[in-house]
């Protein structure tokens, strides 16, 4: 039985390595730089928009050194900061989201082969917590 369990973790690897081909990660890196692309062409318009309409003055960093406020470049570096890293996460979440439903798996760069000891506590304990709830619910049924 133990001998059963050790050949299926051991074919598990080759599974997955079958369901990525060569073509996919050219692809997933395809996606990613254009996400990434259209997230930050995105995120700039809506930082330099947002600071005008909230103060009314140019983007800070574009104008005259001796007229601008030191306090109002690092404001807007820092929204616009937040701005960027925001949709760049957006839009690369988005990407695998489409990725999978496209092959039916994330890209091979996405996926984790390797758990932490707490992970694999946490699954465990996930495992059990399952198989009770589903004891519980047959005995209901019946």
């Amino acid at each position: 039985m133990a001998k059963a369990k050790k050949d299926a973790k051991n074919d598990a690897p080759k599974q997955d390595d079958d369901k990525h081909s060569a073509l996919g990660g050219v692809v997933w890196k395809a996606i990613t730089l254009t996400s990434t692309a259209v997230a930050t062409r995105l995120a700039g318009g809506l930082a330099t928009k947002g600071w005008k309409v909230v103060t009314g003055k140019p983007v800070p960093v574009r104008g005259d050194y001796d007229k601008e406020k030191t306090r109002d470049v690092i404001a807007f570096t820092a929204l616009s900061g937040m701005i960027m890293a925001g949709t760049k996460v957006a839009a690369e979440r988005k990407a695998a989201e489409y990725y999978r439903q496209s092959t039916g798996h994330l890209p091979k760069a996405l996926e984790h082969t390797k758990l932490t000891r707490k992970e694999k506590k946490a699954h465990r304990k996930l495992e059990k917590a399952t198989a009770k709830a589903e004891k519980g619910a047959s005995k209901l049924t019946s």
